[in-house]
């Protein structure tokens, strides 16, 4: 871990969620902002420009369009040194067997040749729904982990879940 830049970027939804009820922050979230304390590392959220709607249903409605579209919204912000990085966690929930379409915005908008990208995510039942698989292929000069870190949503937001993470993130080799 030393004399690694690591930076951690996620894309996470507060309001309602499947089968947690509405939060005011996201699964995937309370893995990044603990997981980029306990690294020492920098921190990246990838927001929507337009907001997913707040309700669960109205949520669905628009990211399946969004998948059905390949659609690429639009985020907020820019990583101004993303050079400098070496070592990237990214973080996202699992939306319909997939990454969300947000997050293939970012990764196409960034180079992440000679990269270690290590994937995490949050799902209510489909694991990595073979996204990490998805992210060597999209990441083209990239070394992607393919031992990521899936959890469902619900277990994201307890200390053992988060403990997992950081357990997991301890172990990797860079």
């Amino acid at each position: 871990m030393e004399n690694h830049k690591i930076l951690v970027v996620y894309f996470s939804r507060p309001d309602e969620n499947y089968n947690v009820g509405t939060v005011e922050t996201g699964n995937t979230e309370i893995l990044a902002k603990k997981l980029a304390e306990s690294l020492n590392a920098d921190i990246f959220a990838i927001v929507p420009e337009k907001p997913y709607p707040t309700d669960y249903q109205g949520c669905i409605a628009v990211a399946t369009d969004e998948r059905d579209q390949d659609a690429r919204p639009a985020y907020i912000g820019e990583i101004d040194n993303w050079s400098e990085y070496d070592t990237i966690f990214l973080g996202y929930p699992i939306w319909w067997g997939d990454l969300p379409m947000i997050v293939y915005t970012f990764i196409e908008n960034h180079d992440f040749t000679g990269k270690t990208v290590f994937p995490f995510n949050t799902h209510e039942g489909s694991g990595n729904a073979g996204t990490y698989d998805t992210l060597k292929e999209k990441l083209n000069g990239a070394t992607v982990s393919g031992d990521g870190f899936n959890i469902s949503g619900i277990k994201a937001r307890t200390e053992d879940g988060v403990a997992k993470i950081i357990d997991w993130a301890s172990q990797q080799k860079w």
